[in-house]
């Protein structure tokens, strides 16, 4: 938060870093009692400026609470935290625009598009002696994805809107898991496993049917390093399930007369690789940034909707002089669907083509606590010989 406790008399209410001027004074005290809060509130004004369908504009909003439990400070446990991450979204969002199939505001996305969609995420960490971590609860997955980018992710609230430059598909990891995640840093390496239900717990409670579907797995390796003298992160990454899926091969049964059930296919992989490559960065100032990142990645196609993805782009702060802390991204993406789908889909009439698209966004610092973002996205809908849709949007977001 960065006030100190009295801050709100001597930090003019503009120049504040967060509304309250850190919880009216007292964000201090309570973080070294052991308790630490956050929160925000998003709003947004997303439409379709051009493209198949009605040119409507939908305004909604989100709010963000943190709320973060020190075990050690509060006297209890050595290491033990507890985390917690409610979010509430109103108003409207929108759906499929122009036809498109992936989610174009990840931040009203998620937990839901309907009025006043709400969820909580809760769960334990656990530090260990050499920087080992375990966490094991209900877990935001959007939340661990923007962990630790620069110049990517950000939960749809703080940088990009759009669900594959905010935290791509994999098909196989849903936004909120029930699960546990450990990690074991061994420079220059960090390795992480995640063990999890395969089923999204969005408006689940933590219990509710666990592992009912199977077991999801996800290791990956990150590496860090340098490139022409420039910090560089490198994340490698395996996942797998035991979820059974629809068999495509088996869609144009659906054609037959009294046909029997589709089949299905158990187990599902996606291999992935990450990379985020500062280019610039201000010595004096090193929030001060900018840098590449990309993805791609495969899969097993059958059961998982998802064959293969790519996505590039650029992003940073504080690049216009003057402006130290606007944020700036520009991505392309392209998700590839399984052959399979596509040649069971087609044969019962319904071709399918694979999905593309760019985003572009300008965050500016309106002062210290509030940010306004402009946003344009051009994407290429699955169905073949749809009008590419555009769409503009703005985002406001208050910091409390």
């Amino acid at each position: 938060m960065g006030c100190a406790a009295n801050d709100v008399g001597t930090v003019g209410w503009w120049d504040r870093p967060t509304l309250t001027g850190d919880w009216f004074g007292q964000g201090a005290a309570l973080r070294n009692g052991g308790v630490s809060l956050r929160g925000s509130v998003t709003h947004f004004l997303q439409g379709l400026a051009a493209g198949e369908g009605r040119r409507e504009w939908e305004l909604g909003g989100k709010l963000d609470g943190f709320v973060d439990f020190d075990a050690s400070k509060l006297g209890l446990w050595s290491g033990l935290s507890l985390h917690s991450h409610a979010e509430l979204n109103y108003g409207e969002a929108l759906t499929s625009p122009g036809g498109t199939f992936l989610p174009t505001n990840v931040g009203m996305g998620f937990p839901g598009t309907e009025s006043a969609s709400g969820d909580l995420a809760v769960f334990l960490a656990q530090q260990f002696p050499g920087g080992v971590r375990v966490m094991a609860g209900k877990i935001n997955t959007v939340d661990l994805y923007s962990a630790g980018r620069e110049f990517s992710g950000g939960r749809g609230v703080e940088r990009f809107h759009h669900l594959e430059f905010a935290a791509p598909a994999s098909g196989i990891t849903p936004s909120m898991i029930l699960g546990g995640v450990v990690s074991i840093p061994a420079e220059p390496a960090k390795f992480t496993l995640m063990i999890y239900d395969p089923d999204s717990k969005i408006g689940q409670t933590a219990m509710d049917r666990p592992f009912e579907k199977g077991t999801s797995f996800n290791g990956s390796v990150e590496l860090g390093g340098t490139f022409m003298g420039r910090k560089s992160r490198h994340i490698l990454s395996a996942a797998y399930s035991t979820q059974d899926g629809v068999d495509f091969e088996d869609i144009p049964e659906l054609l037959l007369p009294r046909s029997t059930p589709v089949g299905s296919r158990d187990n599902r992989w996606f291999l992935s690789y990450a990379v985020e490559q500062t280019v610039w960065r201000d010595e004096a100032a090193p929030a001060r940034a900018w840098g590449l990142f990309g993805q791609a990645a495969i899969s097993d196609a059958n059961p998982n909707p998802i064959g293969w993805s790519a996505l590039a782009g650029v992003g940073g702060t504080g690049v216009i002089p003057g402006r130290e802390r606007d944020r700036f991204g520009a991505g392309v993406f392209c998700l590839g669907f399984s052959e399979s789908l596509k040649e069971g889909l087609d044969a019962v009439g319904i071709p399918l083509r694979n999905e593309a698209g760019l985003e572009v966004f300008y965050n500016v610092e309106v002062t210290r606590w509030m940010y306004l973002t402009g946003d344009v996205m051009v994407i290429r809908p699955p169905r073949p010989g749809a009008d590419p849709a555009v769409l503009g949007g703005v985002r406001a977001q208050v910091v409390f």
